[in-house]
Formats: structure tokens, C-alpha cells, sequence
């Protein structure tokens, strides 16, 4: 879906749905500063979500009684598919439920147009992750996430084991032997592509660079510092490389990769025919529920280690839980949202990184307790929006995957078995993109 802005403006200009049409039949909303209510009196808290999965399989609605007991409500769940897009219309309206996952597509300046302040930085980042993320000037907080995900590899465990690997690799090197390990003893697909759905499963790829580089202000360093994108020592080179060199290897990977399947890789995982994928966290608890036995399903740090000899995983938030301006239900609304994101345990079953600060990690994040978390910084004000201009103007696209990519560059020498001279080819090309952008932007 291609990405937008939303403001006051635009969603004052946004032609509202019926609420008939977008409720799906929960109801429509009563007039406004009034509390919709159920026959036996109880308040309805109506909470949009973009976990369609979760409302659909009833787990939601199973892990939210004890809140609905507590505070004597019925919490309902509306979830949409194409999150964004369907709130959007909705905030064009004053009629967008009590509780919702804050569109990433709302400015920081607009927050207090559309939500009210759960509290403030100093109040409460003491006891929640990334409480900055829907943070105004005023360190007003207006969203708390729901839980993180941390940068790593997807892998059935059955399977590096019986392939004889004893500890989860560190470096480039032992991952690729490793992966020969499972070719010559087992007969699982070493690593599995997904390269049918390069578009986005490519990019996975990308978000192994900043834990690659073990340095929070990477990014930054990139315009400060201004080395080569691909420079030899840093984040993008390493991950890059290893990709070539895996892809680069025709036993290692599945036979067609023109024909991988996404959805029925999940059960295969499970069953043992593959081995490792490139994932996000998020995937963690997708592939479990697919697999006959769940723990099977393992998910290792990035193995790249830094020169001071630690491994570093990035961990990112997922969507911030807010209360609508108009909600009737303010109070009750802010206690589901501290409830949710604090006592629920839902990122925890979910496989991700719990949002409160002295939670301990989900069983599936195991092999993280000797990894060092950091979040990427955020750029100076000189520097503001300066990398995404950049990536723009020079075409390099560091999160795309459309066919022009350098990773599909990368991904089809490779299986074209091209060999070192084209990878340098490549990586040259976008070096001098990324430094003729950067330097007639940066001056």
C-alpha cells in the first residue's frame, strides 16, 4: 500500500463510512460524550486493532475477561485488515472507537488532535519501553506499545540439532556452515527464500543491519561520518555479503526459488523440511501455532559479532495502543491501555518483547539473554528526515524490493552464480548513488 500522511486537514476532508458498514455490525456509536452500553448496563470499550488473527481466533476476546471482570465493561474488538487505510476514513469522523492502534501515519504534531495524554515522559518511561515513541513536544505521551520486536533468525530447532550443531552461530561463517551441516545431515532445506514474495520477504534482510553494525547511531554516522553505504566494517556490507554468499549456494537453498510459498512454509517448518528463514520476531509465534510441536520453532541473534565480541539485536516497537479524543469512556479507556500493554501478557504470547521494563524476555527470545538490546537513535535536528531524503534522490531504496533493488541485483547474481566481482560491481554502483545524493543534499 503506498504510504501517506495523515493531518488534521486531509482526515477533516475524509468522507466518513457508515457505521454500519465499518462496524461489521457491532453497533453503532451513540451520540457523543454518551457511553454505549450493553442490555444488562455494562460499558461497551470499543477497541480497534489491526490483529485480525487474534479477534478472529477468539484469543483476544479469552485474554481480555479478566479485565471485562474487573472493571464490569464488555471490551469489543473491531479489527481490519488494511488498518491504516480503514482508520484513516474513520478518523475522518469523531467515531473511531475508545481504544486504538495509532496509525504510524499520524505527525507527533497532530497526536493531540485525534488522542488524549495518558500521561508524561517522566511519569511514565520509568516503567515502559519506548514510551517516546508517541511523545509530543510537550513530552506529553499520547500511545504505549504493546510489545517489541527484536532482530534475529527463524529456525527449527529439531533440525540444527540432528544435523549435529551444538551452539547457535556468531559470525557469517558459522552460519553458512552451519547451513552446509544441515545439506550433508538432514534432509531439510537448509535455508529457505521465500523469494516468490521478494518484495517484502527480501527486506527482512535490511532489518539485520543496524544489530549487524552494533552501534545505535549508525544511521546517523552514515551522514556525519559519511563513509561508503557499503563500507567493509560496516552493518550493510556484512549483512549483504552474507546474503550473496548464501544465495550464492545452490545446496544451501531451496531448488526453485520461483515457486516458494509463504503460508504453507509455516507448516513445512514445523514438520522439519526447512531449516532457517530470515524473519522478524513477529513471525515467531505464526510459525509455532503451524508446527505440531511449538517449541521446535527457535529464533537466534544475528550472526554477526561486533569487534568488542558482543552481539547486538536492534528491538523496534509495534504498533502504540491509544485513547480517542472522543471517547466517552476516557478513564476506563486509559486503564485498558496500562492493562494491555502491562498485565495482559499478550506480547509475551505473542513472542515478542514485553513493553514493561522489568518484564523478562518470552521463552522463544531465550537465546538473547547474553545479546545487547539497543534501539536505533534518533537523528539530530540537523539531520532530521536527511537519511530518507537521501535514500530517495539516490534510488538506492534501502527498505524497497521491487525489481530495480539492489537486493534483487544482489539476490539473481547470485543465484546466476556470478561470483565475488559482480557482488563488488553492484555494491560500487550504490556506493556512488548514495554519495552523489548525500553529498548534494548534505552540501
Amino acid at each position: 500500500m503506498r504510504s501517506f500522511r495523515i493531518t488534521t486537514a486531509a482526515l477533516a476532508a475524509v468522507m466518513a463510512l457508515s457505521s454500519a458498514g465499518v462496524l461489521g455490525g457491532c453497533g453503532s456509536k451513540s451520540e457523543e460524550g454518551k457511553s454505549k452500553t450493553t442490555k444488562d448496563g455494562k460499558i461497551i470499550l470499543e477497541v480497534l486493532t489491526n490483529r485480525t488473527d487474534r479477534v478472529d481466533d477468539g484469543s483476544l476476546d479469552e485474554l481480555t475477561k479478566a479485565f471485562e471482570e474487573a472493571h464490569n465493561c464488555d471490551v469489543q474488538y473491531v479489527g481490519y485488515q488494511d488498518y491504516a487505510g480503514t482508520v484513516a476514513t474513520r478518523m475522518g469522523t469523531d467515531d473511531y472507537g475508545d481504544v486504538l492502534m495509532i496509525p504510524d501515519e499520524v505527525e507527533l504534531t497532530d497526536l493531540a488532535n485525534f488522542f488524549e495524554p495518558i500521561g508524561t515522559y517522566d511519569e511514565l518511561s520509568a516503567k515502559y519501553r519506548w514510551a517516546d515513541k508517541k511523545m509530543d513536544a510537550d513530552k506529553n505521551i499520547y500511545g504505549l506499545a504493546y510489545g517489541g520486536n527484536a532482530v534475529g533468525v527463524l529456525y527449527n530447532k529439531k533440525v540444527w540439532a540432528d544435523a549435529g550443531i551444538t551452539s547457535t552461530p556468531t559470525t557469517p561463517e558459522e552460519f553458512l556452515a552451519d547451513l552446509k551441516l544441515i545439506a550433508d545431515n538432514t534432509d531439510a532445506i537448509p535455508y529457505y527464500t521465500q523469494y516468490k514474495d521478494a518484495s517484502w520477504t527480501i527486506t527482512q534482510w535490511q532489518s539485520l543491519v543496524l544489530s549487524a553494525s552494533g552501534d545505535a547511531e549508525y544511521e546517523n554516522k552514515l551522514l556525519t561520518d559519511k563513509p561508503d553505504l557499503f563500507a567493509e566494517d560496516g552493518g550493510y556490507y556484512q549483512v549483504y555479503k552474507l546474503m550473496y554468499d548464501l544465495f550464492s549456494s545452490p545446496d544451501l537453498i531451496e531448488e526453485d526459488h520461483m515457486t516458494t510459498e509463504w503460508e504453507s512454509s509455516k507448516v513445512w517448518m514445523g514438520e522439519g523440511k526447512i531449516g532457517t528463514m530470515v524473519m522478524g520476531s513477529w513471525a515467531i509465534a505464526q510459525f509455532q501455532e503451524q508446527a505440531e510441536d511449538p517449541s521446535v520453532i527457535g529464533y537466534m541473534p544475528v550472526p554477526i559479532t561486533a569487534p568488542n565480541g558482543s552481539q547486538y539485536a536492534e528491538t523496534a516497537s509495534d504498533y502504540c495502543v491509544g485513547v480517542s479524543k472522543h471517547s466517552a469512556n476516557k478513564d476506563l479507556a486509559k486503564a485498558y491501555v496500562e492493562w494491555f500493554v502491562g498485565e495482559s501478557g499478550f506480547a509475551a504470547r505473542e513472542g515478542m518483547i514485553p513493553t514493561t521494563i522489568d518484564s523478562i524476555l518470552p521463552a522463544n527470545l531465550s537465546e538473547f539473554s547474553n545479546v545487547v538490546f539497543f534501539e536505533k537513535a534518533a537523528a539530530p535536528e540537523e539531520l532530521l528526515g536527511k537519511f530518507d531524503e537521501i535514500d530517495t534522490k539516490s534510488g538506492v531504496s534501502v527498505w524497497g524490493g521491487d525489481t530495480d533493488n539492489f537486493k534483487i541485483k544482489l539476490a539473481e547474481a547470485a543465484f546466476a552464480g556470478k561470483g565475488e566481482a559482480e557482488f563488488k560491481s553492484i555494491i560500487e554502483a550504490e556506493n556512488k548513488k548514495w554519495a552523489a545524493a548525500r553529498d548534494e543534499i548534505l552540501g
